[in-house]
């Protein structure tokens, strides 16, 4: 029973040293992130050595914009295991910068000693000025008295402007001292805040902590990964072009901000156009009834509208790759991904960081547009067919075109159309105008209707070196009152959409050549009706 019961005290003294045990402290290390639209997800190494039995693990380093649910721990050691984790950014273990080292000692030493000096200086001067304001105040008193002969006049004149010329001096080099000494302290006190703040670049205020029972003595290199927010990218594009028989030289870019509260240093970084959080569920379609109200007795029948509930579906998905130079894209079904190879530092500051992840040389013919009802100004498109293979995404783009910054348009690929437009301008070279035809226009009156003529020229001229292409378009009213009669008189070769109106001129333009267009169209309608968008 003695044995029994000494056993049982060992092996409770056992549980309690366990448990005395102190916390064990390490600092994560981010090394790649994965950075989607509105936010990212850090991935973290940390190394810690634990003895057998059970452990506290403070894990610092870690992002206070911890979004907690997403914490995922892991290492390949099956002799431990976690038995909680739990986030914090108050905890009371000390995670600040350690000043005892080296480099801020010494400086923390010259600002002490600084500061010493500094203190001496000021009674030093304190001194000398009250001396010199007692010396002012006590020379009526010297070389006034009636006992003062000329020769004592004389001792104390010379004594008095001996005396504060010496004080006077100690004055101004006291205080040249002491500003020489305040602009030391401040280069100091700059050193050491830049210093504390390079330290302070790797460690975030965040802190993990973990119980975890191990076997034995173990080294436990874990991964740690989580989604934060605070984090956000957009893409943007530039295109240059030299001259329209080149190729455009399109880059992406990346605008990256964080603003989780450490920094990004040597990561490799994946940005993802998609967001981090989706509703991985697809609908599922309810029957859908009509319903209907009898117009005579008044009786509503209830309706049933269609309602999508979710049923969870999961798919295989097949990635391709396509690489470029520091750079690969990964495209699967739901989303592209940006792997850049290239390490990168992307501080915690929420400003705009700009990463270009790759260029390409994409083939395009050039064409000039117009829509003189619009605008009468001429734009330079660059029409690119099959333009899916290119992995192009929606996003603003900014134009160089022949070495001058044109300015801002923007690329959307999410069309169903074969080929993708880019306007990469207007071209004030090209000069575009409207003139009514006066004596080819006009109105007539009938007994019951009235008839109006409109007539004007599109005129087109190219001020360029070199020929052009270009296509305009224009339009003919249309009508979809039968009272309203439209009549197509004169189109000059135009294509015509008898559905829209739009006329469409697709001409070649000479340099200095000017070309004509004449539009010209009848309208009948009757005489008291009012088109109020004529």
């Amino acid at each position: 029973m003695k044995l029994k019961l000494f056993t049982l005290f060992l092996s409770l003294l056992t549980v309690q040293s366990a448990f005395a045990q102190k916390p064990v402290y390490t600092k994560a290390k981010v090394f790649a992130v994965n950075v989607y639209r509105q936010s990212a997800e850090l991935q973290n190494t940390a190394t810690v050595s634990l003895p057998p039995g059970m452990s506290e693990i403070i894990i610092g380093n870690i992002s206070a914009e911890i979004d907690a649910k997403s914490l995922q721990i892991g290492f390949n050691n099956k002799n431990a295991t976690i038995l909680s984790s739990q986030f914090t950014n108050d905890y009371s273990a000390d995670f600040k910068i350690d000043t005892t080292n080296p480099a801020l000692k010494k400086v923390n030493d010259s600002i002490n000693t600084v500061d010493d000096l500094l203190v001496k200086a000021n009674i030093e001067l304190e001194a000398n000025v009250k001396a010199l304001e007692l010396l002012d105040k006590n020379q009526t008193v010297l070389v006034g008295s009636n006992a003062s002969t000329v020769a004592q006049l004389t001792l104390l004149t010379d004594f008095y402007t001996k005396k504060r010329i010496d004080i006077s001096n100690k004055i101004v080099a006291i205080r040249k001292n002491i500003v020489s000494l305040q602009k030391k302290s401040g280069r100091l006190k700059s050193s050491l805040k830049t210093n504390e703040e390079k330290e302070a670049e790797e460690f975030a205020s965040g802190v993990l902590v973990l119980k975890v029972m191990s076997k034995s003595a173990v080294t436990l290199k874990m991964e740690i990964n989580y989604l934060t927010n605070e984090v956000s990218w957009n893409p943007l594009y530039e295109i240059k072009g030299e001259k329209i028989s080149e190729p455009l030289e399109v880059t992406l870019k990346a605008a990256i901000r964080q603003n989780t509260g450490l920094d990004w240093k040597g990561v490799k970084l994946n940005l993802i156009n998609g967001i981090s959080s989706r509703n991985n569920t697809a609908p599922v379609l309810q029957p859908w009834f009509l319903y209907g109200q009898n117009k005579n007795d008044g009786q509503h029948y209830t309706e049933y509208s269609p309602q999508a509930e979710i049923s969870k579906t999961t798919q295989d998905i097949e990635e391709v790759v396509v690489t470029a130079v520091g750079f690969h894209i990964n495209s699967n079904q739901l989303n592209e991904s940006y792997n850049v190879d290239i390490p990168y530092d992307i501080l915690s500051n929420n400003e705009v960081h700009t990463v270009n992840l790759f260029q390409q040389s994409i083939p395009a013919q050039f064409e000039y547009f117009a829509a003189p009802v619009y605008t009468p100004e001429a734009f330079l498109l660059a029409k690119i067919k099959d333009f899916s293979k290119y992995n192009l995404i929606t996003a603003p783009a900014n134009i160089i075109f022949e070495n001058m910054y044109i300015g801002e348009t923007s690329i959307n690929p999410d069309q169903t159309e074969n080929e993708l437009n880019i306007t990469l301008g207007n071209d004030r070279r090209i000069s575009i105008k409207k003139e009514p035809v006066k004596d080819k226009s006009g109105d007539k009156f009938f007994s019951g209707n009235q008839e109006k003529t409109v007539t004007y020229d599109l005129l087109v001229r190219n001020n360029k070196k070199e020929s052009i292409t270009i296509e305009i378009k224009d339009q003919i009213p249309l009508s979809n009152n039968e009272a309203i009669k439209i009549e197509t008189l004169e189109t000059s070769g135009a294509r015509k959409n008898e559905e829209t109106g739009i006329l469409i001129w697709n001409n070649k333009v000479a340099p200095s050549e000017t070309k004509k267009f004449r539009v010209s169209y009848k309208v009948k309608y009757p005489k008291d009706m009012v088109i109020s968008n004529f």
